[in-house]
């Protein structure tokens, strides 16, 4: 029964370190804003340089997560390596099992995979029609 437990924390322990973001930055100031989206629906927004503070919380529906899971999965393993910031970019990372995986797109000589600009648009468009709110703060 004890071991039990322990399989099962663990299980959630890993589920809870899945998460993507979506990152768009850079310009003059450099500043990025950031959303962090958990396996679970819970999103983030954060602003910043660096380390970003997330201070905004809102929730997609799960299965609406799930997909976006799986379509940046197979966008990840199409276009693996692919990292050419400008001096405006996005990124899409993905991180699971204690790995990150991401593609980074901006420079004007190498044109982002379409189907990075299609998934970027489709996660920004859903994003867009959620409701922040303050998150709660961690002290």
């Amino acid at each position: 029964m004890l071991f039990l437990f322990f399989v099962l924390s663990a299980h959630t322990g890993l589920a809870q370190q899945q998460y993507l973001m979506l990152t768009a930055g850079g310009g003059i100031v450099g500043t990025a804003l950031v959303y962090k989206i958990g396996y679970d629906g819970v999103v983030l927004k954060g602003r910043g340089i660096g380390n970003i503070t997330f201070d905004e919380r809102a929730k997609l529906k799960r299965c609406v997560t799930r997909k976006y899971f799986r379509k940046t999965r197979s966008l990840l393993s199409q276009t693996s390596g692919f990292d050419h910031p400008g001096n405006v970019y996005s990124s899409i990372s993905l991180f699971e099992d204690q790995t990150e995986r991401r593609i980074t797109w901006g420079d004007v000589a190498y044109p982002a995979p379409a189907n990075a600009q299609k998934l970027s648009r489709k996660i920004n468009s859903k994003l867009a029609t959620l409701t922040f709110e303050q998150a709660p703060s961690r002290e």
